[in-house]
């Protein structure tokens, strides 16, 4: 057994003073099919870079028995078909062949020994084999062979995205590091991708899809509030134990605030009394000559509080310890304005065609007063054109898109239109209160310095909460959203679901992710 072994590793960015990790010890059994969850900013693809040796520790170390291999990469090769693309990020088979093929043409004898060594590595990396190999991995993610031979850089980012993974499971002595791999994938390729990755053996996947993790981990690692924790089982499982142990430990913590109220109580009195006993031992007369019963009282008294006081301080500390990993319960909030009137869009026949192509054609349906309809289809269908119709953004080529002129729509985009500058001056520009939007921020785990530095230092999770927040308090009769999901963290698509199912509004939206999907939607328009 083969493991990736932290150990007391400490690691902070030196921009930053505050530590990523404090003195992290955590082993890892590379035969796993490990999920990595945690929220945005919690340090999940530091991890993965650590263990990748892309970073070096401030204190401690990381040790591996095994080569790790990132995900995503970089391809190494530009304008090459997909099967070299893949070939030459497993094993340098195209150098190798070519100091082969010039050293067998020399035919001396330093020569034939340094084929000979060539010819050994090309054989150990199956380079004999390698072709067919990646035609069967190919062939179980329901990818066509011909995308084998087509230039590399035309593929759909899903295709590529799915081709690169293979080279992953196809290099030797290797423990995938796969980070964020569905960014791209529709949720066709995300069912196949997770059914790839459940007949694999030993790797790290950090996603944010719940039913993902779901569908091909056995091991799931929590980055939580306060401590790493490893179980076993799937994300599914690790969250009913999680929600288990937090509703404990609130009861324990209930209770345990109730005894010491109590407690504190109890010690009040036995120190009051104490100190009455006190006061009559001092009064003592000829009249009152038990001054030696008074004392031994008041001291029993003063023992007795000093006890309670001492299981006071035990209870405290009892209760320091739990609700460490409890997340904020604050909840989300949607302004809305009441609607008389029930039907708030109308799609008519509408149809697309652009360069010859058609996109989508005969699509109709109607979205009425708490509807919330999710519309989904492969990359490609045209669900983002369509929206761009509603919005009049585009033109339909044929039918209608009808939304009646005293609606508004509040739009939140697929790639957020805040992206650079500061927060504070594009809330100023379209006169959003700050105070507020700070604070939907921040129940969403996005908070500190945010309003102090640009938005091309955020994290691709804290643009797109942004550009959430804004759809939140900007009031629509409709809100239309476009893949809301992207980027966001495992807690705020639950907090999503959530504020939608709490204050019912009426939204029109395309998202990927099957089980957000599942649990909101009350129709669905399948392009």
């Amino acid at each position: 057994m083969s493991t990736i072994n932290f150990n007391s590793v400490t690691f902070y960015y030196p921009e930053s003073a505050e530590k990523v990790f404090d003195n992290l010890n955590l082993s890892i059994d590379t035969s796993w099919r490990l999920g990595l969850t945690g929220r945005n900013g919690r340090g999940k693809s530091t991890l993965l870079r650590l263990m990748n040796k892309e970073l070096i520790p401030v204190k401690g170390n990381v040790f591996s028995e095994i080569n790790t291999f990132y995900f995503p990469f970089i391809p190494l090769l530009k304008n090459q078909i997909t099967l070299n693309v893949i070939k030459e990020n497993i094993a340098p088979f195209g150098h190798w062949e070519k100091m082969m093929s010039m050293h067998l043409n020399k035919n001396d004898e330093k020569s034939m020994s340094e084929y000979g060594k060539l010819l050994d590595k090309y054989s150990s990396a199956n380079g004999y084999e390698i072709n067919s190999m990646i035609e069967k991995e190919f062939s179980e993610l329901k990818m066509d062979s011909k995308l084998l031979y087509r230039d590399f850089s035309t593929l759909s980012s899903g295709e590529q995205t799915r081709a690169l993974i293979i080279t992953l499971f196809l290099k030797q002595n290797s423990f995938p590091l796969i980070d964020e791999p569905t960014d791209h994938l529709d949720m066709n390729g995300r069912n196949i991708l997770s059914e790839y990755l459940s007949g694999k053996a030993g790797f790290i996947l950090a996603s944010h899809d719940r039913n993902f993790l779901d569908k091909c981990t056995d091991h799931i690692l929590a980055i939580n509030k306060s401590d790493i924790s490893i179980s076993k089982g799937n994300y599914s499982q690790w969250k009913h134990n999680m929600d288990i142990r937090e509703e404990f430990e609130i009861r324990k913590n209930e209770n345990l605030k109730r005894e010491i109220k109590s407690l504190e109580s109890a010690a009040r009195k036995r120190r009051r009394w104490s100190d009455i006993k006190e006061k009559e031992k001092k009064g003592a007369t000829t009249l009152k000559p038990d001054k030696g019963y008074l004392s031994h009282k008041s001291a029993k008294l003063m023992k007795r509080a000093l006890h309670i006081e001492s299981r006071i301080e035990n209870k405290i500390t009892e209760k320091k310890s739990l609700l460490k990993n409890l997340e904020d319960e604050r909840l989300l909030f949607i302004e809305q304005k009441k609607i008389r009137t029930e039907k708030l869009l109308t799609v008519q026949n509408a149809g697309y065609v652009t360069e010859g192509r058609i996109i989508f054609k005969n699509v109709s349906f109607d979205v009425r007063k708490g509807d919330r309809i999710a519309l989904i289809g492969n990359n490609g269908c045209g669900k983002t054109t369509l929206i761009r119709a509603i919005l009049k953004q585009i033109n339909l080529t044929e039918g209608t898109a009808y939304i009646p002129g005293h609606f508004t729509v509040s739009y939140s985009r697929q790639e957020p239109l805040w992206n650079s500058g500061y927060l504070r001056e594009h809330l100023k520009n379209e006169n959003i209160d700050e105070t507020k939007f700070r604070q939907i921020m921040g129940v969403m785990g996005a908070w500190g310095e945010l309003f102090d530095r640009p938005l091309e230092t955020f994290s691709k999770g804290q643009i797109k909460k942004a550009e959430l927040c804004k759809s939140f308090l900007n009031p629509g009769d409709l809100l239309i959203w476009d893949e809301p999901l992207n980027y966001l963290d495992i807690n705020s698509r639950e907090q999503l679901e959530k504020v939608i199912l709490d204050y019912n509004p009426t939204l029109l939206f395309t998202e990927h992710d099957k089980k957000f999907v599942d649990n909101i939607a009350t129709g669905i328009i399948e392009m």
